[in-house]
Order: C-alpha cells, then structure tokens, then sequence
C-alpha cells in the first residue's frame, strides 16, 4: 500500500516520524507534499521519502493523510483516486465538508494531541459512518494512529469535538498550571531556573507514578497526598472553595463551542 501527505506540518511530521519508527509504512512507500520545496527537501533527506509540490502525485495512494491548515481546504483542488481512505486531521472540518473537496473517497475523521511528538499520543477517531470500510483498511488506519500513541474509536463528530476540548486542548491547560505554579515559587524568592526545575521535576514524577500505575486513579493519588489536616489539603480546600472543578468544566466548554463554531464556517 502507499502512503500520502497532503501537507506535513508538525503535527504531519509528528506521526511520519512515528510511522517509519514502527515500521507501519516503509519509506519508499510514502510520498509527502508540501508547498515549500525547502520543507520537501529536508523531509526528503531527513526520513527519505517521496516528496512533491504537485497534489497530482498524490493520486495514486492508498491512504492519504491530510495534515495541512485548516483554513486552506476551501481552496484545495484535488481529484483523489476513487475508494481513497483519506484521513483527515483538519481542526473543526468536518466529514461533510471534507467530503466535498475530496469525493468518492472513504473520510476518516481524526482528533491527535501533542504527545504524539513523543509517542504518548491519544487519537480520537471516527470513521465516516455512511461508508463500508474494509478490515483491512481500518486495520492500516489503526496501525497509523496507534504508531505514536493510543486511539480511541468514536460514534460520532459531536463525540469527536467533546474529545478535542479534553485530550486536544488538555495540553495547554498542563502547561498553563505549571506556569502559574512557577509564578508562585518564584514569589517565594526562587530564581526562575529553580522554580522551573521543582515544577519540571514534580509534574515529571507525577505523570511518571500514573503510568507505572494505570489502575490507581488520579483521585486515589491526590489523596495520598493529601494528608488530613496537612498542607496539601489546606492548598485542596482553596481549589474547592474557588470551585476549581466547575473551571475547568466551563473552560472545555468554552473549546467545545469555539469547534463548534469552526465547523460551521466555510
């Protein structure tokens, strides 16, 4: 089978490199296009593959990936080889809309994250439900997402958007915890480096004891740190009083309308 890109930005190339590290696809097997000749030829010489700036060359792959800006689909020209499984991992477009720019194929429809820089992905994926896809063919799409991460099968887009608020956007919310805890340490008289180094190392070790320790919650962890009458449950009592939990529930929902909104222009 061959394999597409329909533009390889990082988060294209995040799961190219993760493609050849598993040996899903083999190199020769792999075309990518790109606009800029300059990007085509570092990924060329960087992971020695096919590249071209002519969507034409696309055409004839098996599974394409489309991995290029949201914004530009509208004025995508491309006439794909009938019964292409093209998967798409444009924000906020949905199967219809890609549907229109790439007729007669078969639309998966994908959500990643950023661990998948570092093959500690989680993929939401919804396969276009008014369409007969092959074992075989979802079998290659799994091994393509599953290649930097874990996939998770949806029903639905709506499905598809709620995740994207969660495991989509969950990142900048990580860091923007880290960030104002650097800020606290800081006014506690510790140089940024240093402050910068506890909350590294901390968050670090954290995500460290839940992946040895997938059946123990996140919840079981908080409250064996969380020592009765200590002060970490003084520091939980001022996140509970601010209501910290109905924060983050209108924050996802403040992502979840903004996709929604997305997915309605053109």
């Amino acid at each position: 089978m061959k394999l597409g890109f329909f533009g390889c930005g990082n988060m294209g190339e995040a799961f190219l490199k993760s493609i050849l590290s598993q040996k899903v696809f083999e190199s020769q097997d792999i075309i990518v296009c790109n606009r800029e000749a300059e990007k085509n030829n570092r990924l060329a010489k960087q992971y020695n593959v096919k590249t071209t700036l002519a969507p034409s060359g696309l055409q004839d792959c098996d599974i394409l990936m489309v991995a290029f800006k949201p914004q530009n689909l509208a004025e995508i020209s491309f006439v794909p080889r009938k019964g292409m499984v093209v998967v798409s991992m444009l924000a906020g477009k949905t199967i219809e809309k890609v549907q229109e720019k790439f007729m007669n194929t078969k639309i998966v429809r994908i959500m990643p994250n950023l661990g998948q820089f570092v093959d500690f992905g989680v993929t939401g994926v919804v396969f276009d439900p008014t369409t007969n896809f092959e074992d075989v063919e979802r079998e290659i799409v799994f091994l393509i997402l599953e290649s930097g991460g874990k996939v998770l099968e949806l029903e639905t887009e709506t499905r598809l958007d709620q995740l994207s608020t969660i495991s989509g956007s969950g990142p900048a919310y990580f860091f923007l915890f880290a960030e104002k805890l650097v800020e606290a340490a800081q006014k506690y008289g510790f140089s940024e480096e240093e402050a910068d180094l506890l909350v590294r190392q901390t968050f670090l070790g954290s995500a460290e004891i839940a992946k040895q320790n997938p059946d123990n919650t996140f919840a079981l962890w908080r409250e064996k740190v969380t020592s009765p009458k200590g002060t970490t449950e003084q520091a939980i009592r001022v996140f509970e009083e601010a209501d910290l939990g109905k924060i983050v529930e209108e924050a996802a929902f403040a992502a979840l309308k903004r996709t929604q909104e997305l997915s309605q222009e053109q």
